[in-house]
C-alpha cells in the first residue's frame, strides 16, 4: 500500500480527499501548522484550515489554540472506532431504511420478470434466498459437488425444520452422499434415464412456482436480452449463469415439468 492507496481507502470510510490528505499528512508529523500539513499534504493552506475543521468535528483530530493553529491527530486506535464504528452505524441506519421501503413502488411488471445472475457466489446467494422462501416443498438438484455448499446445507435443513418437504436430488450418488446426514432432507438419487443431458449446474424448484436453473459458460458473458439481477455487476469472470422467475405462468410451466421429468418423490 501506498500513500495514494491509505488516501483512497480513507476516502471510502467517508472522508473528503482533502480531509484524507491533511489526516495522512498529520500521521507523518505527529503535529503541525497548516502551513506544515499544506507541504506534506500537497493540499492548498486555505483548504487545510477547512478540512482540519471537519477533521476535528469528526474527534480525529485536536487543536492547540495558539499562533499559529497547531493540530495534532488522535491515537490510531481512537480513529479507528469513529470511522469504523460511524461506518457500521450508517450502513445498519441505511439498510433499515431500505427494509421499510421495500416493495412499497412495486410493479405489477415485476412479477413477470426473468431474472439473470452471473458468477457463483450471486447465484448461492439467490438460491439460499428463494430456498428461504419456500412453503410447502423444495427441490434443490445438482450433479455438482462444488455447488453443495455448507451455507447451502444449512438453509435446506432450516427449511426442512418448517415443515417443508425438502428433497436434495443428484443422479451422482457421491453428491448425494455430501447431504446423506443433513437432518431432515430427503435425498434422491435420479434415474439415469431421466438426467437431463445438457450442462445444467443446479436447479431449484420452490412450491411448484419458483425455479432457479444455472448453468457453466465458457466466458461467463450474459445472454442477450434478459434482465440484470441487481448485485450482479463485476462478476463476468465467472462461469456459472442462472436465470430465475417466480409466480409467473413460466415458473409454473418449468417447475411442473422438472419435477414430473425428474419424478421426484415429495408425498
Amino acid at each position: 500500500m501506498n500513500d495514494h492507496d491509505a488516501i483512497e481507502g480513507l476516502k471510502r470510510l467517508g472522508l473528503t480527499t482533502y480531509e484524507a490528505r491533511v489526516f495522512l499528512a498529520l500521521q507523518k508529523l505527529g503535529r503541525g501548522t497548516a502551513s506544515e500539513v499544506s507541504d506534506v499534504a500537497d493540499v492548498p493552506r486555505s483548504q487545510v484550515y477547512g478540512a482540519a475543521e471537519r477533521l476535528e468535528e469528526r474527534s480525529l483530530i485536536e487543536t492547540r489554540q495558539s499562533t499559529p493553529t497547531v493540530y495534532r491527530p488522535v491515537s490510531l486506535e481512537q480513529a479507528r472506532r469513529q470511522l469504523l464504528d460511524r461506518l457500521a452505524e450508517t450502513g445498519a441506519e441505511t439498510f433499515d431504511y431500505l427494509d421499510g421501503v421495500q416493495g412499497t413502488e412495486e410493479s405489477d411488471e415485476r412479477t413477470e420478470s426473468i431474472w439473470m445472475v452471473h458468477g457463483n457466489d450471486s447465484v448461492t446467494a439467490r438460491a439460499v434466498t428463494l430456498a428461504e422462501q419456500a412453503d410447502s416443498r423444495l427441490l434443490y438438484a445438482t450433479d455438482d459437488g462444488s455447488l453443495v455448499t455448507d451455507e447451502l446445507l444449512e438453509t435446506l435443513a432450516g427449511v426442512a425444520e418448517r415443515d417443508v418437504t425438502v428433497v436434495f436430488a443428484s443422479v451422482d450418488e457421491s453428491v448425494l452422499s455430501q447431504a446423506a446426514d443433513v437432518a431432515g432432507l430427503l435425498t434422491f438419487q435420479v434415474p439415469p434415464d431421466r438426467d437431463i443431458d445438457v450442462s445444467i449446474a443446479r436447479l431449484l424448484v420452490a412450491d411448484g412456482e419458483t425455479i432457479l436453473l444455472s448453468t457453466h459458460t465458457a466466458d461467463g458473458h450474459m445472454p442477450s436480452g434478459a434482465d440484470s439481477e441487481p448485485g450482479a455487476a463485476g462478476a463476468s469472470a465467472s462461469r456459472e449463469v442462472a436465470f430465475w422467475t417466480s409466480e409467473t405462468a413460466f415458473a409454473a410451466v418449468l417447475a411442473g415439468l422438472a419435477e414430473s421429468w425428474l419424478d421426484v418423490p415429495f408425498d
